[in-house]
């Protein structure tokens, strides 16, 4: 019976017109999603290629010592899954086109069609599961073959979800195929594997189908089911996570950015004008014990400091004297005061926006919008992980790169000794930044604990659709 149930209806929607409706209209914008992002893709992976060698053009020709590092910062390629979400790990950091509507209006990609697009054709496709059979009549005769309430309830939504899932996975097969034959795209298997899963992660969201489910049950009507769907539909994909934010930043407020600006400006001032004060205090003493000799020393050209030392040893055992006393400055304890205090000041603010973005983040999972958000970006490295992550590789590449600009400057400096830190050096030959995506297991592991509350959403909502199944007569 129970499959009689579910292929009963699956047939009544798929014969439905909003089932062919729904289907148009997945695969067109999917495709058509696909298609643009990819356009974008291929461009700002053109964009990265041309700065990788414009960056080892300007080490080749162009660096000096001072501005080698600068130079060598690491540039992170465009994610491969730029074709389907656009994300916030994008490799533009500015806009090369003129078109302002984009930041009026919200970016079509795979994650606004699946909570956008397919959240609402699943409100649609429920909203009268139950109503609506209660109304004309089958649903009593149904019960009324000692058919029990939670054998309907599962066919309806196994029969129901299969329905809406239809024109989801085909959409997607359109998709897989042209990302397949595209030759901009070289998806990896670890790549497919990650789309895979995050297919099956967009089928558990779509079962939010349960939420118009369980409006249904427990609405006599199908005009006051509709509005109460919609109703929960926006609360849970519009307000609550657009709330979140400013009741976190109520809850846990942290000091404002102009002012703690302004407090590190005013103790970097006072640092610099103790660090000026004792300087010209150890002035003063050098010039009364070295007279002429430390005058001359104050009068010679920065960069002819090296070659006045090296013709007169009096001259540099006194400059060795006065750069170490003046270096000496910075270990006092009150200039080390104030360090500490511009520290503590940037540590405090951060540590208090951590706090709040956590909660705001923590408070937004109470709608499986945001859980979904979460979890598809943190399988497909589009999300603020992959962010975190492309600065967790940095480290060992910085590593090669002081320890190489070291070893390079010092070896021109001995074919050299005019070399300065402001003459051309060669650095062509150093490390290049590649970088690696985070493993699998560890985006699988980040994304669990967000796919496990979209399930336990599901478990609680059929729970609900199943009380307000038996509470009322059919």
């Amino acid at each position: 019976m129970l499959r009689t149930i579910i292929a009963r209806e699956f047939l009544n929607n798929i014969l439905n017109l909003r089932f062919m409706i729904g289907l148009v209209l997945c695969v067109i914008i999917m495709v058509a999603c696909i298609v643009i992002l990819s356009h974008d893709y291929r461009q700002e992976l053109a964009d990265y290629n041309q700065r990788v060698n414009r960056q080892h053009d300007i080490l080749s020709n162009y660096a000096s010592e001072s501005l080698v590092r600068r130079v060598m910062r690491p540039i992170k390629p465009p994610t491969r899954f730029r074709c389907l979400i656009i994300g916030v790990a994008s490799t533009n950091t500015e806009s090369f086109d003129d078109n302002s509507l984009s930041v009026l209006f919200p970016t079509l990609d795979f994650l606004f069609i699946v909570t956008i697009v397919l959240s609402l054709l699943a409100v649609l496709f429920s909203y009268d599961a139950v109503t609506g059979e209660r109304q004309s009549g089958p649903l009593r005769l149904v019960v009324a073959n000692s058919v029990s309430r939670a054998q309907v309830l599962f066919g309806k939504l196994v029969g129901g979800a299969a329905s809406l899932v239809i024109p989801f996975i085909l959409s997607l097969l359109v998709g897989a195929v042209y990302i397949s034959i595209n030759s901009h795209i070289q998806w990896d298997g670890s790549a497919w594997l990650e789309f895979l899963l995050l297919t099956a992660a967009s089928v558990t969201f779509i079962v939010l189908y349960l939420v118009g489910l369980t409006v249904s049950t427990f609405s006599r009507n199908s005009s006051s089911s509709i509005l109460t769907c919609l109703f929960v539909w926006i609360l849970f994909i519009l307000v609550i996570p657009n709330m979140c934010p400013p009741i976190a930043a109520q809850l846990c407020r942290i000091p404002s950015i102009g002012e703690t600006s302004r407090k590190i400006a005013e103790v970097e001032r006072r640092r610099f004008w103790l660090h000026m004060e004792r300087k010209n205090e150890i002035i003063k003493t050098y010039r009364k014990r070295y007279g002429k000799l430390f005058l001359d020393y104050e009068s010679i050209d920065p960069e002819t400091v090296g070659q006045r030392r090296a013709a007169d040893s009096a001259s540099e055992t006194m400059v060795d004297a006065f750069r170490e006393e003046v270096g000496q400055i910075r270990n006092s304890p009150s200039y080390q005061g104030l360090q500490s205090k511009v520290r503590g000041l940037q540590d405090d603010l951060k540590t208090k926006a951590a706090i709040q973005t956590k909660l705001a983040k923590n408070l937004a999972c109470i709608s499986p919008y945001a859980n979904y958000l979460y979890l598809a970006m943190d399988l497909t490295g589009t999300g603020l992980r992959s962010l975190k992550h492309f600065r967790g590789v940095q480290a060992p590449y910085w590593n090669d790169v002081n320890r190489y600009v070291e070893r390079t400057f010092a070896d021109a400096q001995k074919k050299d000794p005019t070399v300065t830190s402001l003459s051309f050096v060669d650095f062509g030959n150093g490390p290049r930044f590649v970088f690696q995506e985070e493993p699998l297991k560890g985006k699988l592991n980040a994304a669990l604990s967000y796919w496990g509350i979209l399930v336990l959403f599901n478990i609680v909502f059929f729970v609900a659709a199943f009380a307000g199944f038996i509470r009322y007569d059919v």
